[in-house]
């Protein structure tokens, strides 16, 4: 990752590259959670039953 990292920002510092990283490391995490929690609410009304 942090080869592509450089390759896209040339001309950017260490300490640039790896808060780029941790921002996309969380930004990944928060889309699975969104994704996970949206197909949930999409397949209720589908799936008859309780969930929760």
């Amino acid at each position: 990752m942090t080869a592509l990292a450089t390759r896209i920002f040339p001309r950017a510092s260490v300490e640039a590259i790896a808060d780029i990283e941790a921002l996309l490391s969380i930004s990944l995490f928060c889309f699975g959670g969104l994704l996970m929690s949206v197909s949930i609410i999409v397949a209720d009304k589908y799936m008859p039953g309780e969930w929760f």
